[in-house]
């Protein structure tokens, strides 16, 4: 997995984070710093263990059965992951939070938005460690600064744009499970 993809991955799992930051960024105003790290914190946490999570789960699948021989696994969880993005954009209305970032009101929304990372973490069982602890790390980062944005954009613009962020997101996931299944059947041989 080259370092192209590794961040528009991380960019389009990101892309939930930064609609629910753009949120939470409502509840109240002059508490904008300590909403966009809280944010920042829970929002890449859960996205990297998410990830790691997934990961883990396709590395014991793959001491059970040979993974190798099932090339388009990854390639699906990109596209499930990334049509999960847009059928939530499209069905489901964040209500309003309550007027709290502790650990109960962020870990909720926080688990919610990583669910697809779940599915990523697949992309990663054929690769190098330091190429898994890169890409969490990167995964991690990304979301951290996209919900920082996303306090600070949802301050300025309110969260008029989120569901248009979450389709773009999902519409990034498939089509780089496009690529990657392109890639891996030989198609084309591009190593972004």
């Amino acid at each position: 997995m080259g370092y192209v993809v590794l961040i528009l991955v991380a960019i389009g799992l990101a892309m939930d984070s930064f609609a629910m930051s753009a949120q939470k960024s409502l509840i109240r105003e002059y508490r904008g710093k300590r909403i966009a790290m809280a944010c920042a914190f829970w929002f890449g946490l859960c996205q990297a263990s998410m990830v790691l999570f997934g990961f883990l789960f396709g590395k014991l699948i793959s001491k059970i059965h040979t993974y190798d021989s099932y090339v388009w696994v990854p390639c699906v969880a990109l596209g499930l992951a990334g049509v999960y993005m847009i059928v939530e954009s499209m069905t489901t209305h964040i209500p309003q939070e309550k007027d709290d970032i502790d650990v109960y009101s962020m870990i909720g929304p926080a688990i919610a938005t990583s669910c697809d990372a779940l599915l990523v973490g697949l992309l990663f069982v054929g690769q190098s460690l330091g190429i898994v602890v890169t890409g969490l790390l990167v995964i991690a980062l990304v979301t951290a600064m996209m919900s920082i944005f996303g306090v600070w954009l949802g301050r300025r613009k309110g969260t008029r744009y989120n569901e248009l962020v979450q389709i773009i997101g999902g519409v990034m996931l498939i089509l780089l499970g496009v690529e990657k299944l392109l890639e891996n059947t030989g198609v084309i041989s591009i190593c972004l």
